[in-house]
């Protein structure tokens, strides 16, 4: 705020009006059982995994977070199991303790070195050293990524690998959904099959409250537009992987194109077959069952169709609410209309016929800079949108129509031979 005292024309710039910034794209929730770790711990495209899950991204034991992050923007991931901890007596009345309970804390060994007066403690994890440490005396060590040291006592030269650690036995799956429903993300995985049908249980739940989530889950025939049931697995020249576990893959393909475009024929990283492989008559039953496939073709490994598990077409969900693209398209919009009322409408403008003006002015704004410019819809005026006065005098209801640009995903050609 300028403050004028002597006359003259004082001048500043302040941020006007921002474009509201859209929901989150490209993030993927997963639980799993895990041998270190958190119990959430977020992953960003290239974070090294190695402190915060106990293995290097490359490592076997990490490759369904693997599968997440070859396409995903950030993984959400819930380790359902808490395990026990490693421990390793260094001396008499000191103690090791592993940072995280799980078999991974047998893998750390501490050194302890004499030098002058003070003593070296170094951790490795493995091979690695993953921290060292120059102490007088025990209390002068500080807790790092994978140990605390505790007690008191003298001291000495040994090496000692922690014993006794364990994964335990994993959580009702109900601790995971409890927890994830704080977070925003796009899309679910479900690696297993004995959590299948709760968690897509959880989607539609989610969704029923408002949430424009989606899940990806082996074998359940969900016939519902936000459930993906993917049912091929996967080889790769280091690891295979289940239908159900080929699931962290689809759901990070899936993320990844978001409204971006489809995923039919979309090329995996890094896979060399599938398993099983599928005729093409297979294929086609299994389109027509609602099943989302990975395929051998041309050489390659592809996510054949981009369809959900949607197969009994009714007025509120038509038969084009079958394809991912389409349907990702309209979660995203409605998600990306909910936001930018919730932050620059309610309780900030009047329920007149300029305030109402002012609402459609909004969302036609959005709706062409982030829709309509980028071909994700078309053939869309302001006129598609309708705000009217709601019953309450501080309600008012809202009414867009969009039509969601689908990709080609089907040409027939006719070769004349002359």
């Amino acid at each position: 705020m300028i403050t004028s005292i002597l006359p003259g024309t004082n001048v500043e710039v302040v941020a006007g009006v921002r474009a509201t910034e859209s929901i989150v794209t490209g993030v993927v929730t997963m639980p799993l059982t895990l041998s270190w770790g958190d119990t959430v711990t977020t992953l960003k495209k290239g974070d090294n995994p190695l402190t915060t899950l106990g293995y290097k991204l490359t490592d076997t034991a990490m490759k369904l977070i693997n599968e997440v992050m070859n396409y995903a923007n950030k993984l959400i991931l819930y380790r359902l199991n808490t395990g026990t901890k490693a421990t390793g007596t260094l001396a008499t009345g000191i103690t090791a303790t592993a940072k995280y309970g799980g078999l991974r804390g047998n893998d750390i060994t501490v050194t302890i070195e004499a030098s002058d007066t003070n003593w070296i403690i170094k951790t490795f994890l493995g091979t690695t050293e993953v921290d060292s440490q120059i102490i007088a005396a025990v209390a002068n060590f500080k807790a790092n990524d994978f140990i605390t040291i505790s007690g008191t006592g003298t001291l000495a030269a040994v090496s000692v690998k922690l014993t006794g650690g364990a994964d335990g036995v994993a959580a009702d799956i109900s601790t995971y959904t409890a927890e994830i429903a704080k977070y925003d993300y796009n899309i679910l995985v479900c690696a297993d099959t004995a959590n299948a049908a709760a968690l897509k249980d959880f989607v539609l739940e989610e969704r029923a409250n408002g949430r424009m989530v989606q899940g990806v889950i082996n074998g359940v025939a969900a016939d519902n537009k936000a459930i993906y049931n993917s049912t091929v697995g996967g080889i790769t020249p280091n690891y295979t992987l289940t239908a159900a576990e080929a699931c962290a893959t689809m759901g990070a393909i899936l993320a990844k194109q978001g409204v971006i475009g489809a995923a039919t024929y979309f090329d995996v990283i890094g896979w060399t077959d599938v398993s099983p492989r599928l005729s093409k008559i297979q294929q086609e039953t299994k389109t027509q069952a609602g099943e989302i496939l990975f395929v051998h073709l041309y050489g390659g490994v592809k996510v054949l169709y981009d369809i959900n598990s949607l197969t009994t077409y009714t007025d509120v969900d038509p038969e084009d609410f079958h394809k991912g693209l389409v349907v990702r398209t309209l979660d995203r919009y409605a998600a990306d209309v909910q936001k930018l009322l919730d932050t620059r409408a309610v309780g900030k403008i009047r329920n007149s016929l300029t305030g109402r003006n002012q609402i459609k002015g909004m969302i036609a704004e959005m709706t062409v800079r982030d829709y309509l410019n980028n071909g994700y819809i078309e053939d869309f005026t302001a006129d598609d949108i309708t705000i009217a006065e709601g019953t309450d005098r501080d309600s008012v209801t809202a009414t867009v129509g969009i039509k969601v640009v689908d990709t080609v995903d089907k040409i027939n050609v006719t070769v004349t031979a002359l």
